[in-house]
């Protein structure tokens, strides 16, 4: 499967979580720890206009509608990576260096399904990832050293068995707990 497609459709799949929160959701906690889903969704909203290209990752301006604004960034991003734009052309991700386009939506892709499970999880809504979402997701961040432990992006690996479901075992490799 291409990566722009898997790419694209993880910014769906967590729109449509992101959708139905409404402002008092968010004040609410989520399993990222320290912060409320209004700040994970700033941190979503900055990484989009980083990956679309912004001189700055640090713009997590939410605006008057959320939703509304991680959509437009999403869309951004989506653009930034079309083709015939070549995927081992290399550009700055943040403060995580330099790499190939392909490798930088791969990057944003396992953020993108770590985080749709976040917001699931804050919401009280399932979460069920299309199969090959998962599988991708996965197979990309077995491939990446994860920086782990206090003050890092990733907790430590919760163990699972091997015979869980494709999403179980990424999401646990992230260190969050799908059980």
């Amino acid at each position: 499967m291409d990566i722009r497609d898997l790419h694209r459709r993880s910014l769906d799949e967590l729109h449509a979580h992101i959708a139905t929160a409404g402002p008092a959701d968010l004040a609410l906690p989520t399993p990222c720890a320290g912060w409320d889903l209004r700040a994970l969704l700033g941190h979503l909203v900055a990484e989009n206009r980083g990956f679309a290209g912004a001189p700055t990752w640090s713009d997590g301006d939410l605006g008057h509608d959320p939703a509304t604004t991680f959509r437009t960034t999403a869309d951004a991003v989506v653009e930034a990576f079309a083709a015939p734009v070549p995927l081992d052309e290399r550009i700055t991700v943040g403060a995580f260096g330099a790499f190939s386009r392909e490798t930088a939506l791969h990057m944003h892709l396992i953020d993108n399904i770590a985080h749709s499970w976040d917001v699931a999880r804050t919401l009280g809504r399932p979460w069920t990832p299309a199969p090959d979402l998962a599988e991708a997701a996965l197979a990309t961040a077995l491939s990446f050293p994860l920086p782990r432990g206090e003050g890092k992006a990733f907790a430590p690996e919760v163990p699972l068995p091997e015979t869980s479901s494709a999403a179980a075992r990424f999401l646990a490799h992230t260190g969050r707990d799908p059980r």
